[in-house]
């Protein structure tokens, strides 16, 4: 909202809508480049001129006291409720004014971000817009919920990354064009359309923590990669999330840490899956690697265990914190 000279008002405008207060006898009006003005009568004496819209302002009305006043903009789908007493917003609602690139529910599906020029929060069941984000310079290009509460992440091209009160930058200038964050909501991931990097911050401290390269194109997904040296067969998470273990061809269950990505132990199963030989073999089971390794695999329900079967008559459990075998099933 800004003060606009009465001058440039009658040189530039047309009036689109008034209304008048019989019990304050005062006069509201609205023009075609988005101004208004509020008037004491019967001496027109003026008391607000000022610009609340880029559009014309199609309707303005007073509410029955007349502390407050309601303008419209049909073209923005803007309303406004404005008390000219305090010059004070009671209730501003306004459409987004390009067309909307991305947006993301909350957890529990009450709120709804949207993301083209600016970024608006609108709560699902009544349709109101609670709050409005424009620090974003340039378009917004990825929008992300926490899991745990109701933070908002935005992404954009102009090279930030915004978490309500905290904003995640690059040493660089970067165009940002995907979003993800962990399961514990303390660390925050953005790929790059230019540079092909990955960004990692702190959400707590919104310090950057690493910077991963090696794409050949733009990270449309950030997703961290963990890398084995045998084909995975298959895959499981620790009851408690912060364990994940994969089986592997050549016989290994191998633990990783899916936060960090790093190796925490491995176990060699490829003896103690190995069978006996039946009579229509050729081979031993020593010289044969057919059923060597694992092709499921279950934690027990406190996590202390691991369950690993394959092409064999046995089902090894594992103790996770020795990596020891326990026994044969």
């Amino acid at each position: 909202m800004g003060v606009i000279g009465e001058e440039q008002l009658q040189s530039q405008t047309k009036l689109t809508t008034c209304d008048y207060h019989r019990g304050l006898n005062m006069l509201v009006v609205g023009f075609s480049n988005g101004v208004f003005g509020l008037y004491q009568m019967p001496d027109f004496v003026c008391l607000h001129l000022l610009s609340i819209s880029r559009e014309k302002i199609t309707t303005a009305v007073f509410n029955e006291l007349g502390n407050w006043l309601t303008f419209g903009c049909a073209k923005l789908g803007q309303l406004l409720v404005w008390e000219w007493k305090s010059e004070s917003y009671i209730l501003k609602q306004h459409g987004h004014y390009f067309d909307v690139n991305c947006l993301a529910y909350s957890p529990d599906s009450q709120l709804l971000a949207t993301g083209p020029d600016d970024n608006k929060v609108w709560i699902v069941s009544s349709g109101f817009c609670f709050i409005t984000f424009s620090e974003h310079t340039n378009a917004i290009t990825a929008l992300h919920f926490m899991a745990n509460s109701h933070s908002l992440l935005s992404a954009s091209l102009d090279g930030t990354v915004h978490a309500w009160d905290l904003t995640f930058t690059t040493p660089e200038t970067r165009q940002f064009v995907s979003l993800a964050a962990d399961q514990s909501g303390e660390v925050i991931c953005a790929g790059t359309l230019d540079s092909f990097e990955i960004f990692v911050w702190s959400m707590k401290t919104s310090r950057l923590l690493d910077i991963l390269s090696g794409h050949e194109g733009p990270v449309h997904g950030a997703v961290e990669t963990i890398t084995h040296t045998h084909d995975v067969l298959t895959l499981v998470y620790h009851p408690d999330g912060k364990q994940l273990a994969s089986s592997t061809l050549d016989g290994q269950i191998h633990f990783w840490d899916p936060i960090d990505g790093l190796l925490m132990n491995t176990i060699e199963g490829r003896r103690d899956i190995s069978g006996g030989r039946l009579m229509t073999d050729c081979r031993s089971a020593a010289n044969s690697s057919s059923g060597k390794f694992f092709t499921t695999l279950c934690y027990s329900a406190d996590g202390s265990y691991i369950l690993a079967g394959g092409s064999s008559k046995y089902i090894c459990m594992y103790d996770v914190a020795d990596q020891m075998l326990d026994h044969w099933i």
